[in-house]
């Protein structure tokens, strides 16, 4: 047996993911298969700050699991933060209780063995093995209805570049990592299955495989000769907040000692300050590969794309996903709902620095069936929106109709501004460099909000070289000379494409928009409905930015 040489990076602990097969999966009370979709195996996600009127909800949640013969516990992250919150509720002014609705406890599932059964459960609905949350959820619906409403998968979620943005293709950098799934873990290589049929089982896939070359799409270094966009950034009384809950972001001479960066992190369900982010967004070269993490920098290029769209605007960064590109739903969501407290509370209390203006989202997840209308992340979106922030997301990467989520909770801005209006979410898909033809990539939603430059975009990377090297090296002269090494970006700067850049493209527009209108420093509630709406109509009514 060989042995794993000294300092070969430990990959990260991950719960199993199963991939829910639209032939197979479990279907108690009949209808329409699901969509597939990949969803943590023996997890669920519970909507509802557990206080002592949603008691008897958690008993019959109990109570209904446990005639399947299964038990659960929140995770160790959900507990810990329940515990931190509630010793923090007595020190806040702000009034907790319109968020109560969107807290969301993430819960584990377990068998209760034959010896602690009780009699009157049929050993066929809980045999001694694990128990898989999407078969424990369609139970929960037949026989407990209510109950199931306030609960729900916790899906994988993932940046938009989905098939061929950098996590592996066909899954791949999942695979291991993510309990070894493998090519969507027995549904098929790509499965015939019609959610992803907009490619068909290979007819498209070697055409947007393209993408993925250096040239045509795919991710290189460049040289950049412009000075930081900020240098000539308009001084504002209060400028813009952009938020990009992402990879994190890294050290780089755009964002170096600068006022206009905020680096937060989560702690146990609360924002603090992130010391350790710019370390945290460079991965650990993989010592049996050389290969770095196929998402790193993915935040840092998002941020880049803001900086070019609106020098003035602040970006507030929130690390969401390792460098794999992956994320457990729930943590997402409690992220969101850290940053939707931390702007309420800028709103209430007077602090308009603790409010945002903009939150990007370049990731999702593809939903099994409608519930995602009212789900966890619609909800908690929604409240964003309530709150007057605008909320753009990409459309996804895999030329699919299927819906990505959150960009399919996208709608058209009301016809006439209201104090109770609020703007709707805004879904972006990927334009070539033309500016005029849709990248092949692009997802077709039933809106899409707007389309925006998405193809062999140029923006900021961090600044460290993989395992690639010059294809030819002339030793003996100082400097060296080499051809071009394909994955030295110590430059700093380098060329990417998906609809996750769309997305900030569209962010930073109506960013610089929200400058134009002069009154970023009220913030109060129905003022920033208004103005979002505004700005949004009128982004909107560009084709292009």
């Amino acid at each position: 047996m060989s042995e794993v040489p000294p300092g070969t990076p430990t990959p990260p602990e991950r719960p199993l993911v199963r991939a829910l097969d639209p032939v197979n999966a479990a279907r108690p009370g009949g209808g329409a298969p699901p969509l597939p979709t990949l969803y943590l195996a023996d997890r669920l996600l519970v909507i509802g700050y557990p206080t002592d009127e949603r008691a008897p909800l958690l008993d019959e949640l109990g109570d209904a699991l446990a005639e399947q013969g299964v038990a659960y516990a929140p995770t160790e992250k959900s507990q810990r933060r329940l515990e931190r919150v509630r010793g923090l509720r007595s020190q806040r002014t702000a009034p907790r209780d319109e968020l109560d609705d969107i807290w969301v406890t993430s819960v584990v599932l377990t068998t209760i063995t034959s010896a602690d059964r009780s009699p009157d459960v049929p050993a066929a609905l809980a045999p001694d093995s694990p128990p898989d949350a999407w078969t424990v959820l369609q139970r929960l619906r037949v026989a407990h209805a209510r109950v199931a409403e306030s609960v729900s998968l916790e899906h994988v979620v993932f940046p938009a570049p989905g098939h061929w943005g950098g996590i592996g293709g066909h899954w791949g950098g999942i695979d291991g990592h993510w309990g070894g799934i493998g090519h969507w873990g027995g549904i098929g290589h790509w499965g015939g299955i019609g959610h992803w049929g907009g490619i068909g089982h290979w007819g498209g896939i070697e055409a947007l495989m393209e993408y993925e070359v250096p040239g045509r799409g795919g991710r290189m270094p460049v040289s950049v000769t412009l000075a930081d966009p900020a240098l000539r950034a308009r001084s504002l009384d209060r400028p813009p907040v952009v938020a990009i809950p992402d990879t994190a972001l890294a050290a780089h001479p755009w964002f170096e000692d600068d006022a206009r960066v905020i680096r937060l992190a989560v702690a146990d369900g609360e924002l603090v300050p992130d010391a350790t982010a710019q370390a945290a967004a460079i991965s650990v070269t993989d010592s049996l590969t050389g290969v770095r993490g196929g998402l790193e920098g993915h935040g840092t290029f998002i941020a880049g794309l803001i900086r070019q769209g609106c020098p003035e605007a602040t970006i507030l960064s929130i690390p969401v996903m390792g460098n794999d590109g992956v994320a457990e739903e729930g943590d997402v969501i409690i992220a969101l709902r850290a940053l939707l407290e931390r702007h309420i509370d800028g709103q209430l209390e007077g602090r308009p620095e603790d409010c945002i203006d903009v939150l990007s989202l370049s990731m999702g997840y593809y939903a099994e069936d409608a519930g995602y209308l009212s789900g966890p992340v619609a909800l908690l979106l929604r409240r964003f929106a309530e709150h007057g922030v605008l909320v753009v997301a990409g459309v996804g990467n895999d030329a699919s109709t299927a819906p990505f989520v959150p960009a399919a909770l996208a709608a058209d801005p009301p016809k006439s501004i209201r104090p109770s209006s609020r703007p709707p979410l805004a879904s972006v898909g990927a334009l070539n460099p033309d500016g005029r033809s849709v990248a092949l990539f692009s997802n077709a939603l039933p809106v899409v909000s707007a389309m925006r430059p998405g193809v062999n975009l140029v923006s900021t990377l961090p600044m460290v070289d993989g395992a690639g090297q010059p294809s030819v090296s002339v030793g003996g002269t100082d400097p060296v000379r080499t051809t071009m090494d394909p994955d030295n970006y110590q430059g700093g700067f380098g060329v990417w494409s998906g609809t996750s850049f769309a997305t900030p493209v569209l962010a930073a527009e109506l960013a610089a928009e929200l400058v134009a209108a002069k009154d970023l420093a009220d913030v109060d509630a129905t003022v920033m409905r208004k103005r979002a709406i505004r700005a949004l109509r009128s982004c909107l009514g560009r084709k292009t930015s």
